[in-house]
This record gives C-alpha cells, structure tokens and sequence, in this order.
C-alpha cells in the first residue's frame, strides 16, 4: 500500500534484540526482587516476629519466584530457614551472654567490696594482736602448730624465740607452768575457758586469758600495769598459801596420830582420819559435823591455857 514501507532485514534482527533485552530486564528485576525478599528475611529473623513469619516467607518465596518467572527449589528454601534460624539462634545467645556479663559484672563488684571490708578487718584485727604488752598463741587445728602473734615485754622474763616461749617450764614458775599446762589442755580437748594470774621466773605477774572458738583455740598473755601487777601479785600469794594449807591438810592426814583444826571460836574445822578413828565417827566430816571430842573440856581447857 502507498506509504508502507516493508520491513527491511536489517530492522527484523534489530526487533529480536529488543525483545532480548526485554526478557533480560525482566529476569533482573526478578533476581532483584529475590534479593530484596531474602534482605526482609534476614531482618524478620532478628526481631520478635522471625518465628511466625518463616513460615510464611517459606510458603510466599516460591510463589513470588514463580510470579517473577524464576524457579526456586525446595533445597534453597531450606537453606534459607536454616539460616534465618542460625541468625536467631546467634541473636539469642548474644542476648544471653550481655545478661550474663552484666551479672558477673555486678557480683565482681560486691566481691570486691567484701575483700576491701575483710582486709580493713584483717589490719584492725593485726594492729590490736601486734600491741606491745600482750602474745597470743593460736592453734588452728589439732595437728598444726600453734601460731605466735605479738610480743612481751622484756622485764616479764617471757622468750621471744617460739620455740622457747611454748616451753612454759622454762620460763614460768613451776606451779604457774604446771596450772597453764593443765588449763590449755582441757580447753583444747573439753572447751573449757580459763583466766589464770601467772607468775614469771623473773617474778613478773602475767594475766593469761584461754578461749575456743568453732575453729581456733586462743590462748592470751597479757602484760599488768604497775597496779595491776600488785594487785596480781596478791593473787598469786594467796595461791601460794591456798597451796601451802592444801599441802598441809595432805600431810596431817597422812598421819597416824590424831590431828584436827579449830576455827576462833573454838569449833571444829578439820580433823585427820586417824582422829576420826578415835572418836569412833564414821569419817572425818561426820565428826566435824556432830563436834565429836578427842579429849575431855577439862584437857582442853588446860590445852588452851
């Protein structure tokens, strides 16, 4: 017809390409609306809303692949559950160890401050045991050796050597020596506390206190002052003389004469069992209790004049 121009060969080849680059363009805008859908997956799988979507990204991918004309496989769909899983996975255990952290955080801090508190007690506690004036000795367990902490002074004759100081016989007077023995052993084996006035070679008084503990036993020499040392000093003489009279007593009863002790007005206070058996008492407290007479008033009285 007049104005048609028929279609030349060279035109018809360049109509193919076009319709070439048109399917091109349309596979590139569906790999690229596949790409956009897997970002979107990656984003849902990090928040709250990761479980209940997967599902539906699952059944939607294959749908939107194929209304893009592309084939997705049901091992691709796989692997992109599995990883949006992983990615939650990953999520939740870095949720888990920054809550962890925090909370060793927070106990590291309260242990620290616990430390500090024990050691200000630890210093409290080593200044008041290094005074000058006292020594304790400490046994932590039955099997280790006692520990010494703090020092004497010079004039109470007490060692300064551990080894010397734990041999109170060396260094202790031996009535003094043989009563703290006695003390430390039954407070370490029947918990029994004690508070002794001891006195040194050199004469100088000492105040030993024993105490036990749920796991220590301490024993504590302390130093007197000049008043105290008096009046420790009258302490221990009248120990000496409580020893004395108990020695006495021991001997008169070993007699076998008869042998007895009158209080100021003249009452019985103590007879020996030779003067009991004069008196045909059952035992010696019995006669003081019933004031049974050895001798007559007449010999008695003449005794007393």
């Amino acid at each position: 017809m007049p104005g048609d121009y028929p279609p030349c060969a060279g035109q018809a080849v360049s109509g193919g390409d076009n319709d070439s680059v048109t399917m091109g363009s349309a596979a590139r805008g569906g790999s690229l609306l596949w790409r956009a859908g897997s970002r979107v997956g990656k984003l849902l799988a990090s928040s709250a809303l990761a479980g209940p979507l997967l599902g539906l990204s699952a059944h939607a991918g294959p749908a939107a692949a194929s209304n893009a004309g592309l084939s997705v496989s049901a091992v691709e769909v796989m692997q992109l559950a599995m990883f949006v899983g992983v990615m939650g996975a990953a999520l939740v255990s870095a949720i888990f160890l920054i809550r962890e952290r925090a909370r060793t955080s927070a106990q590291n801090v309260e242990l620290r401050a616990r430390l500090a508190d024990v050691n200000a007690a630890l210093q409290r506690s080593e200044a008041l045991l290094n005074l000058r004036g006292q020594r304790v000795v400490v046994w932590a367990s039955e099997n280790k050796k006692p520990e010494l902490v703090g020092t004497l002074p010079v004039e109470s004759g007490a060692p300064e050597d551990r080894a010397a100081f734990l041999a109170f016989g060396r260094w202790l007077m031996p009535r003094s020596a043989a009563a703290l023995e006695n003390a430390v052993a039954g407070l370490r084996e029947k918990a029994k506390p004690f508070d002794l006035v001891l006195e040194s070679q050199a004469g100088a008084p000492l105040e030993v206190h024993g105490r036990k503990s749920a796991a220590h036993v301490v024993v504590r020499f302390v130093s007197l002052s000049e008043t105290q040392r008096s009046e420790a000093r009258l302490k221990i003489e009248n120990q000496r003389l409580a020893a004395d009279y108990d020695t006495m007593l021991g001997l008169l009863n070993a007699l076998s004469m008869p042998a007895w002790l009158r209080t100021a007005n003249g009452r019985l206070k103590w007879v020996n069992r030779a003067y009991a058996k004069a008196v045909e008492a059952e035992n010696a407290e019995a006669a003081v209790r019933d004031a049974k007479e050895f001798l007559g008033s007449q010999a008695r009285d003449a005794i007393a004049a």
